[in-house]
C-alpha cells in the first residue's frame, strides 16, 4: 500500500459519490456503452453519472483501466456467478472500503484519510486543509482548492449517514453503501465529524 506522488487522482469522479446501484449496473453494461451516443439512455442517468459510473467501478478495481471485468469483479458482481451482485452482504460492502481505500492511485484522497488522516474528531474545513497540506507538501502536487474541497466533502458524504432536513433533495438523501460502515460519524449539527478507525 504505497503512495507512489507520481500516481495520484483527484477529482475524477466529476463530484457524484458512489451511489447503491451504480457498481452493479456498470459492472453488467458492456464496456463500449460507456463510449457510445446511447450511455445515457442505456444507463438512464446524465453524462457527467456516466463518466461517475466509470470511475467508480475503476476506483473500487471492479474493472480495469480497459473497463474489463477484474476477477474481484467478477466474483462479486457477475450475474451468473457473483457472490453478491446487489450489494446485500454487509461482508461485501467491508471489500468494496477496502478495495476503494488502498487504491492511492485512483482514489488517493480516500486512501490518504484512511492510511494518514489521524485525528478522531475534526470539522469540515479541517479535514480540506489537512488534505491540501498534505497535497501540497508531501505529493508536491497542483490540485486546485476547489477540487480537494470536493474530495474532501465526498470522503464525508460517503462514509457518514445524511442529515435529512426540508432542502434536501431525494437524490442527495440516498447514502452511499459505504455510509452502513459507520466509519464516520457526525454531530447533530453536522459542524463535528468522529472517525471510528482504531
Amino acid at each position: 500500500m504505497n503512495l507512489n506522488p507520481k500516481k495520484t487522482a483527484f477529482g475524477r469522479n466529476e463530484t457524484f459519490a458512489l451511489r447503491y446501484s451504480w457498481l452493479t449496473k456498470g459492472f453488467q453494461t458492456p464496456a463500449e456503452v460507456f463510449n457510445s451516443d446511447d450511455a445515457t439512455v442505456i444507463l438512464g442517468v446524465g453524462k457527467n453519472m456516466v463518466k461517475s459510473i466509470q470511475y467508480w467501478l475503476k476506483a473500487c478495481r471492479i474493472v480495469d483501466d480497459k473497463m474489463q471485468p477484474t476477477a474481484i469483479g467478477s466474483a462479486i458482481f457477475s450475474e451468473e456467478t457473483g457472490f453478491d451482485p446487489y450489494l446485500e452482504d454487509e461482508a461485501t460492502i467491508w471489500l468494496i472500503h477496502w478495495l476503494l481505500a488502498t487504491n492511492s492511485q485512483l482514489a488517493t484522497a480516500f486512501y490518504w484519510f484512511f492510511n494518514n488522516f489521524q485525528k478522531p474528531e475534526f470539522t469540515s474545513l479541517e479535514l480540506q486543509t489537512a488534505l491540501s497540506d498534505f497535497v501540497k507538501d508531501k505529493l508536491r502536487a497542483n490540485v486546485s482548492i476547489k477540487t480537494l474541497r470536493s474530495d474532501a466533502s465526498l470522503v464525508l458524504r460517503m462514509y457518514s449517514q445524511n442529515q435529512l432536513n426540508a432542502r434536501t433533495s431525494l437524490e442527495d438523501s440516498l447514502d452511499s453503501p459505504l455510509s452502513l460502515l459507520r466509519l464516520i460519524s457526525h454531530s447533530s449539527d453536522g459542524h463535528q465529524y468522529y472517525s471510528k478507525l482504531e
